[in-house]
């Protein structure tokens, strides 16, 4: 019942960096890009935060080389995750994050629809 509470006024609370700044975060469009993941609504995941469907495509790919390397009992050294995919998701999670705010403010294009009214 405690929890219920806590989380009624979580989710009530406005996004603090979007307040101050008035531009999107980097993780804003996550709760909408893993429901539209749910519904399998790729393009539109894609669009509200590609980061999400990046993550699951990480954990699929992780998956796949951990059972590969399990049953055969060899390490596959071209399909073995690296630190490379970790460098890939920052920059695609920056670099997303200002490309989404110029398209906002410089051409005034809003996917998610909450700065621009």
């Amino acid at each position: 019942m405690i929890m219920m509470k806590f989380f009624s006024v979580f989710w009530r609370m406005p996004c603090f960096f979007k307040e101050v700044t008035h531009l999107y975060c980097p993780a804003c469009g996550g709760t909408r890009a893993v429901k539209a993941l749910l519904r399998l609504d790729l393009k539109a995941s894609l669009f509200c935060n590609p980061i999400v469907l990046y993550g699951v495509l990480i954990c699929l790919w992780s998956a796949v080389w951990f059972m590969i390397w399990k049953f055969s009992g060899r390490k596959v050294q071209t399909f073995q995750p690296g630190l490379w995919m970790l460098y890939a998701g920052i920059v695609l999670f920056f670099g997303f994050d200002v490309i989404r705010n110029i398209g906002v403010y410089q051409f005034g294009y809003d996917y998610l629809g909450d700065l621009l009214l």
